[in-house]
């Protein structure tokens, strides 16, 4: 079967000009081999500056791999024209961080959720289209009057449940999740979560899901990687991982997870 994505030895460096002095190159991603599998949910868990956002960037093409091979549904990305990343962005979806800034606060639901539909040319019917944008939104599990409100006139979480529609609009079969919960609540996390991981399975998506929290990964994610300092230091699935830990840092992350045990 072939991987969902597939990154062999992935290298990234960025370059650094300093007020004074020559410019430096600086390693984000060294030698990052990773492999998602159609249906499967990979955390991708580490602290902030490890290089998870960037190794996102890299498999949307935003930014370039300086060595390495990135494959998506076995496809090498490098040297993809303009034309090939359309196409591969239908199959290949992105969640953001914060709802806040990832909607076009001049745009309507409707349009929000039509735009991608427009760019591929889909369900050019009205009426059809009509129809499929009110079950995107009850997908997310939110009335499909609100399709001509603007972004402002909901919560944050209502936000994150557009955006995650907007995702789905293509139907593709990989979701990049981008820590999309660590800036809402803890009781919205919740309910976000929950929506995620039953979109995953009635979808059957991929979903590469990066976060800090273990606790999230945990509970969403079929097998996790620790990232440090731009390489992968253990993979193994979930529950393997949060009971037998072999790296330190892993145990380090680990320590750190609150916990509520009972004083007597």
């Amino acid at each position: 079967m072939t991987p969902a994505i597939c990154v062999r030895n992935l290298y990234n460096t960025c370059r650094r000009r300093p007020w004074l002095g020559a410019a430096t190159q600086h390693p984000v991603l060294r030698g990052v081999d990773l492999t998602l599998r159609p249906g499967q949910v990979l955390g991708l868990v580490g602290e902030s500056g490890c290089g998870k956002s960037t190794l996102c960037k890299v498999l949307l093409g935003i930014e370039p791999a300086t060595l390495g091979t990135v494959e998506i549904l076995g496809q090498d990305i490098r040297g993809l024209s303009a034309r090939g990343w359309k196409e591969l962005r239908r199959h290949m979806q992105v969640v953001y961080q914060d709802p806040y800034s990832s909607l076009d606060p001049r745009f309507t639901v409707r349009r929000l959720l039509s735009e991608p539909l427009h760019i591929h040319g889909l369900y050019k019917d009205k009426s059809a289209r009509e129809t499929y944008l009110c079950q995107l939104l009850q997908s997310v599990q939110l009335d499909p009057a609100f399709l001509d409100r603007y972004p402002h006139e909901f919560s944050g979480g209502q936000r994150q449940r557009i955006a995650i529609a907007r995702a789905l609009a293509l139907n593709p079969q990989i979701l990049i999740a981008d820590e999309p919960v660590s800036a809402l609540d803890v009781s919205v996390q919740a309910q976000v979560l929950n929506l995620l991981k039953e979109i995953q399975h009635k979808r059957n998506l991929a979903v590469l899901f990066v976060t800090h929290d273990f606790a999230v990964a945990r509970f969403l994610c079929d097998d996790i990687a620790v990232l440090h300092a731009g390489k992968i230091v253990e993979y193994a699935p979930a529950q393997t991982l949060f009971e037998h830990p072999q790296q330190a840092y892993t145990q380090t992350l680990l320590a750190a997870v609150p916990s509520v045990e009972e004083r007597v």
